[in-house]
């Protein structure tokens, strides 16, 4: 071999050991760059049942979610569930999907069961034992407390001022498949600023719901216990854009952290489930 092979052998016995290190690295590239969606095709077309169940893919397998029809747990509309229970529907669904003990709960066993044991007794007595328009729903923070206390992790962000910044944190989350629990308004916002026009497409006063993922087209996974007429016959779970859905969302409210809604403390923001 003569000085001038000599001289490129090594250069290439090196660029060979980067390459291979550099497919060993790639991977180990985190579950969590990849871009996880559900067919819509998979999705449960519902409209009176009592509850669906909805299967969405995540980075690390499939979730598995119980839907539930508010009106259906109740003897009437005026009851608690029928009429103030989006918030506590919600809950159940990310307990549902998150945790196999739950899977079983249905909303009035976590209202009578979780939030009795998490809230404890006095302040749950203090809001059920109200006449039923009085009975608030629990709040985002409220929620985040049981969460947590049920071994699930979060983090609820109470307000956003940028509807750019926020449409990227719930992006990336969506994407993975982790769930994201949202309160919507009855006007729509633009950067933190409230609209005074009225609009009730997502809610008639305010709203609990969860986004459980991402279509392979990019439309968000809702899963919603109220009905709306403009879903027709798929009302538990609705397909929607990202951008509709913050606009529709509650940028901010007073500070302090209660449990149940307190006049216009009901707790905006949004929670993202299992960060």
């Amino acid at each position: 071999m003569n000085q001038k092979t000599k001289k490129t052998a090594l250069p290439k016995r090196l660029v060979s050991t980067v390459l291979a290190a550099v497919m060993v690295m790639a991977s180990y590239i985190p579950a969590e760059a990849s871009f996880v969606t559900t067919s819509v095709s998979s999705l449960p077309v519902s409209s009176n049942e009592a509850y669906v169940t909805a299967s969405i893919n995540t980075a690390s397998g499939t979730r598995t979610y119980n839907v539930f029809n508010q009106f259906r747990f109740g003897r009437n509309r005026k009851d608690y569930i029928p009429a103030h229970g989006c918030a506590v529907c919600s809950l159940t669904t990310v307990l549902s999907g998150y945790k196999s003990r739950y899977a079983t709960y249905t909303p009035n066993t976590t209202r009578f069961v979780l939030e009795k044991a998490v809230f404890g007794k006095s302040a749950w007595k203090k809001n059920y034992s109200k006449s039923i328009n009085g009975q608030m729903p629990v709040t985002l923070y409220g929620i985040s407390r049981i969460l947590k206390k049920c071994g699930i992790r979060n983090k609820y962000v109470s307000s956003f001022s940028s509807d750019n910044k926020v449409y990227k944190v719930l992006t990336s989350h969506l994407r993975k498949g982790e769930a994201v629990v949202i309160e919507t308004n009855n006007r729509r916002q633009k950067n933190g600023r409230i609209s005074s026009s009225y609009d009730s497409k997502w809610a008639r006063s305010r709203h609990t719901m969860v986004l459980l993922g991402l279509t392979e087209n990019g439309n968000v996974i809702v899963a919603d216990s109220a009905n709306r007429d403009w879903a027709g016959g798929s009302q538990r779970i609705k397909l929607a854009s990202l951008k509709d859905l913050i606009a529709h969302m509650v940028p901010h409210s007073p500070s302090g952290k209660s449990l149940y809604y307190n006049g216009s403390k009901c707790y905006s923001g949004y929670i993202l489930v299992n960060p």
